[in-house]
């Protein structure tokens, strides 16, 4: 078998104040050609799980280019969407002959000029394989799954998990079935349901709660009756695209559609019915610092999911830093915030040096204002650190020039890039063991407490104004269908209107 492997991916956000540019592909996270088989092989994500199955197969890969952004943004640029695509399909006209290709896709991006650019770059590599040649996605359970997709892919894998701990597994099974349509020769189907509803990520945790129950019933159908694979998708939910909703996909063999549609429908109606059950609680900011900086016992993680930038925010809100500040801690309490221009302070000040900067709020004024902050500069560094926790286990995160400032008991760790914050490394590798504090700073809605959990004494999600806040009803959706819930209230997902 010789299977192509290519990745373009990047969660967008259409109300990101910071546009999808090449700043988001640091220089860690473009890899062309055998850079993908040396990089990622051993990781544990997509690539890493197709490479391993495939070579207990003895499957040859050919690979393309891998450009995976590690934060999200706005619609990415035109100009950065046409040159990844350009070299995609350039590197697939280079290779010698394929007999299917594996694609590592988020399944939200959007481009300007295309609100499905994911259903775009699939639609330019059927065009140039034809129709015989097997093409298979994997997904982000995040993905926003649209009827373009489904048409010009053969199959569609979306992870299992929230937090995402099964990239290497989903990479897995995107190789088993691309490897039995080559093998077999067989044709497979995809039923597809979208379902008029967009959800926040607060709740949408599999481990438990609603989403818990719904993606259960989703593994469970696989193996039923040629039944083959099965995901759903929660959906990225700040998308004002057209053609937008929480999904269901199933694939399966020709013979067992019957069966693959009832199995669709009952999830999807599952999930209809579970959709309230995702509303979250935010906590008051004020109380929840009080209250953590009482307890006897931290560490205290406070979770920011509003300026996540594993969401689409920018990273630069100074509303905890400033309320932390009026309460002048007692014990170590570590932060985070993006400010290119603060760590040029930093570093034209140098280690050990006292200064005054003001950081934050570069990209989006509107929620929140800069901190004039007097601190020492502890540390300088590149920034680039490797995952360790369950979420992309061995993947190299660059933060860019990144700096340790210190004020009192509090170290505010100051980077040049937003970056998923899923790992307790984003600190550990500065030297501030979160363990040691009483209070650490998360950007996320959900997808660090794989990692977090194991240590926390509590964890906190503190309601503060941003571009990711869950209340999506705040937000000036222009594009979106309608009825879409919870925009619009309506009992029957089949029959919205």
């Amino acid at each position: 078998m010789n299977i192509a492997i290519g990745c373009f991916l990047q969660e967008s956000h259409s109300f990101s104040p910071i546009p999808g540019s090449w700043n988001h592909f640091g220089k860690t996270e473009i890899l062309r050609g055998t850079e993908i088989l040396d990089v990622l092989s051993g990781t544990r994500t997509e690539i890493g799980g197709i490479l391993s199955a495939g070579n207990e197969t003895g499957a040859d890969f050919f690979p393309l280019i891998s450009a995976r952004s590690t934060a999200s943004a706005g619609p990415i640029l035109r100009e950065v969407f046409e040159a990844i695509c350009d070299e995609l399909l350039t590197s697939l006209s280079s290779s010698k002959k394929i007999d299917g290709l594996l694609l590592v896709l988020h399944g939200a991006m959007i481009a300007e000029g295309y609100p499905d650019a994911s259903g775009e770059l699939l639609r330019r590599f059927r065009e140039r394989l034809g129709p015989d040649i097997p093409i298979v996605a994997t997904l982000d359970l995040h993905a926003n799954v649209t009827n373009l997709m489904v048409t010009m892919g053969n199959a569609l894998v979306g992870y299992h998990t929230a937090p995402h701990i099964d990239m290497f597994e989903t990479g897995q099974r995107a190789f088993n079935l691309i490897a039995r349509m080559i093998n077999d020769r067989s044709r497979l189907a995809m039923v597809y349901r979208q379902l008029p509803m967009i959800l926040p990520g607060e709740n949408g945790q599999t481990t438990e709660g609603p989403y818990h129950e719904v993606m259960e019933k989703t593994k469970a159908t696989i193996g039923k009756m040629g039944i083959l694979d099965a995901s759903v998708f929660s959906v990225q939910p700040w998308l004002d695209v057209p053609e937008v909703g929480c999904s269901v996909v199933i694939v399966c063999e020709e013979s067992a559609i019957q069966q693959a549609e009832k199995e669709a429908d009952d999830i999807a109606q599952l999930f209809w019915d579970k959709r309230r059950d995702f509303d979250v609680r935010l906590a008051e900011l004020e109380p929840s610092l009080i209250h953590a900086l009482a307890i006897a016992d931290g560490p205290v993680i406070l979770s920011e999911p509003s300026d996540s930038p594993s969401s689409g925010a920018p990273g630069d809100s100074t509303v905890l830093l400033k309320a932390l500040l009026k309460l002048d801690p007692k014990r170590p309490c570590y932060l985070n915030i993006v400010d290119p221009n603060a760590v040029l302070m930093m570093q034209q000040a140098g280690i050990g040096q006292t200064i005054e900067v003001q950081v934050g709020a570069g990209y989006a004024p509107q929620f929140y204002n800069p901190v004039t902050l007097t601190g020492r500069v502890r540390l300088l560094c590149e920034g680039d650190f490797k995952n360790k926790g369950p979420g992309m286990k061995g993947l190299v995160i660059n933060r860019g020039p990144t700096g340790i400032l210190v004020k009192d008991q509090i170290s505010l760790v100051v980077m040049s890039r937003p970056i998923f914050q899923w790992d307790p490394e984003l600190y550990r590798s500065l030297g501030l063991e979160p363990m040691d504090a009483q209070v650490v700073q998360v950007k996320s809605p959900a997808a660090f407490r794989a990692a977090y959990t194991s240590f926390a004494s509590e964890i906190i999600l503190i309601d503060t104004p941003g571009v990711c806040s869950p209340k999506l009803k705040t937000f000036n959706f222009q594009n979106i269908p309608h009825p879409l819930f919870p925009i619009d209230e309506f009992d029957d997902w089949r029959k919205p209107g």
